[in-house]
């Protein structure tokens, strides 16, 4: 990557390239919450009755111009029959559109409709296991002002900035069935999706999958672009965009792939300023999804492509394989919408409360996308944005329920920055090596499926071996942040800093794991990394340096505030006692190969607790003179006995040979 740097450096005053900001996906998905209007959503009844097939494929075969809504064509729907029978096929469609027909086995079927629902009659009753495809044909206009979350599930406009018209989709969370008949289930994937487009000659049509070709010279001067993808897809994540455009397309190699590229195509505005504006920023993103691939895996729809469509929004929308996006200048929006291809597409939220599995990580792919192609000091700024928004709200939580509150579910403060700032934190917890591989663990574990927060939790915990009931209590299920006072004193021989911390919510009391404290010195500056267990913990770290402050959290992985930083002389009883507490305990030999020795002169009884580098418990006990630990199974490196008993305790390094 290192050969990609000198662009990046060019291309970092790139920052506001137009008079139209690049918002957020979160600006994006709520930006009309305020003009949505009622409407009516499948019943208990109706998701009872779509309950009984499964969807394995969806084909799109309609008729869409890039200057009105109006579209019409047939819609076929692939599935499998799991309930013991089934005798009516139950779809969402819009209620303004008109259905034509509905064909079953090449024969027309009767069907019923109330509000956004339809029944269409079988002519005898399906059993479990057997194949259905129905064809809806149907017309009119499908635009639905204010019907989704990120405005209209189909819109037309023109480009404030380049002028051009635009006919797009955008169905997140319930708007699919605004313009083609579907299944809103988001734990019922489709195996793959057709989407051919008709449209005037003028026009381009972008899709998902791969264009497996273009029909030209069609009657009334018409095209059809025919669109096939055969990766697994949630019905939110098809979607289309038609407008003049011209095709640019770059290539990225991924690591992975070491004799073959990923196809990057870009559907970009004919306006001859448009593309020559963009392009950096476009051809960056090559290595954008190539840093991405390394370190979460592969990207996952490599066979077919990543791309872009441009439509006039603000901000863009993760549709599977060509995200729809308004403005490509944004380094912040590009990286966050390619990230959802792992993070929302590949593995979906399994609801719409665990919307955090989406937004939260995309976000997070802002932050890293900072770190690796401008500046760890342009990420930390960024991070430290995110915390400073979130901290306004004390009582910030990710965890939802009310999956009707569309605003609650794309907020931008609790779903997108509290989920960003404590993915950061367990980085923080994990290490960078567990951290990762946990992700790309994740990724191989719900491939094509969908996850919830407790999923993502237990995939975690396997993978890496650490329990995070603390890490998921406190910050994504429990609210608010903490706020913490710090005394300190040092006498040559220990720094003792006592940590005490309340909370902003009374819902969430404590905050568990791990914090860094900077010690300040004229004899130079140490950094340490201690275990909050309680709501006060006293720490004793052996040093010959006099300290002047402590800086809490120096490199801002924690969401928090700090009320007071003082010195306290009355510590300095602490580091009398601890200094005999740990000259009464012995560990020998150091380095060692095949055993350790543990004696105490204390008389009373010791528990002990062998951990890893990474804090993982190894071994415990306990002992009263003396105890010997076997150690011939343990790797060469660098360990951690820690004892406690009624007297005190302390933590002493082990090296292993």
């Amino acid at each position: 990557m290192i050969k990609h740097l000198l662009a990046f450096v060019l291309l970092i005053s790139f920052g506001k390239l137009h008079a139209q900001e690049a918002a957020s996906c979160s600006d994006l998905k709520k930006q009309f919450h305020n003009r949505i209007q009622k409407k009516t959503r499948a019943g208990q009844a109706d998701n009872v009755l779509m309950s009984k097939y499964d969807v394995h494929f969806y084909f799109l075969d309609l008729n869409i111009e890039r200057d009105t809504t109006y579209l019409s064509g047939k819609v076929s729907i692939g599935s499998n029959v799991t309930a013991a029978t089934l005798d009516t096929f139950a779809f969402e469609l819009n209620s303004a559109l008109t259905i034509d027909s509905i064909e079953f086995q090449n024969a027309t079927i009767p069907f019923t409709r109330v509000a956004h629902m339809t029944y269409a009659v079988l002519p005898t009753a399906a059993v479990s296991g057997d194949n259905l495809s129905i064809r809806i044909s149907y017309h009119g206009d499908a635009s639905v002002v204010g019907g989704a979350a990120i405005g209209d599930g189909f819109a037309h406009d023109n480009s404030p900035s380049w002028g051009n018209e635009v006919t797009w989709s955008l169905s997140q969370p319930y708007s699919a069935m605004e313009w083609f008949p579907c299944k809103q289930f988001l734990q019922d994937k489709a195996d793959s999706v057709w989407v051919f487009i008709t449209t005037d000659a003028s026009n381009k049509a972008g899709a998902n999958g791969i264009l497996e070709g273009v029909d030209t010279g069609l009657p009334n001067n018409k095209s059809r672009y025919r669109w096939k993808s055969n990766y697994v897809i949630d019905y939110y994540l098809i979607s289309v965009a038609v407008a003049k455009y011209v095709d640019y397309t770059i290539y990225a190699h991924p690591s992975a792939l070491s004799n073959d590229s990923v196809k990057i195509q870009n559907f970009i505005y004919d306006n001859p300023s448009c593309l020559p504006f963009f392009k950096p920023r476009i051809d960056s993103m090559a290595m954008v999804l190539e840093y991405f691939s390394d370190i979460l895996g592969l990207y996952p729809f490599h066979e077919e492509k990543y791309g872009h469509c441009m439509a006039p929004i603000n901000g863009g929308m993760e549709h599977q394989t060509m995200t729809t996006i308004g403005n490509l200048g944004s380094l912040r929006v590009n990286a966050h919408e390619l990230f959802h291809q792992w993070f929302g597409d590949h593995v979906t939220c399994k609801t719409w409360s665990d919307i955090f599995i989406n937004e939260g990580f995309a976000s997070y792919g802002e932050y890293l996308s900072y770190d690796q192609f401008r500046s760890h000091t342009a990420a930390q700024l960024h991070m430290a944005n995110v915390h400073d928004d979130v901290l306004q709200d004390p009582n910030a939580k990710v965890w939802f329920t009310d999956t009707n509150n569309v605003s609650r579910i794309f907020d931008g403060r609790l779903t997108y920055n509290k989920g960003s700032a404590v993915i950061h934190t367990l980085r923080f917890i994990l290490g960078d090596s567990l951290f990762f591989r946990g992700l790309r663990d994740f990724q191989t574990n719900y491939a094509w499926s969908t996850a919830s927060i407790l999923d993502l939790k237990a995939s975690l915990q396997t993978s890496t071996g650490v329990n995070l009931d603390d890490y998921f209590n406190q910050w994504l299920f429990g609210e608010g942040s903490p706020t913490y006072g710090i005394e300190y004193f040092s006498d040559g021989f220990n720094i003792v800093v006592k940590v005490d911390h309340t909370t902003t919510s009374s819902n969430t009391t404590l905050f568990k794991g791990p914090l860094e404290l900077k010690l300040i010195s004229t004899m130079g500056d140490t950094t340490v990394k201690v275990n909050i267990t309680q709501n006060s913990n006293t720490f004793i770290i052996p040093s010959d340096k006099i300290i002047s402050t402590v800086d809490v959290d120096p490199n801002n992985w924690l969401l928090n505030a700090v009320s007071s930083i003082m010195p306290n002389p009355l510590l300095q009883a602490v580091s009398t006692q601890v200094i005999a507490y740990e000259e009464a305990l012995g560990v020998y030999p150091i380095p060692t190969q095949d055993k350790l020795n543990l004696s105490s002169s204390l008389g009373e009884e010791i528990n002990w607790v062998l951990s890893s580098s990474t804090g993982r418990t190894l071994r415990k006990g306990h002992f009263i003179q003396a105890e010997i630990i076997p150690c011939q199974t343990l790797t060469a490196g660098i360990y951690f006995i820690t004892f406690h008993s009624k007297s005190g305790s302390c933590t002493k390094k082990i090296i292993k040979n």
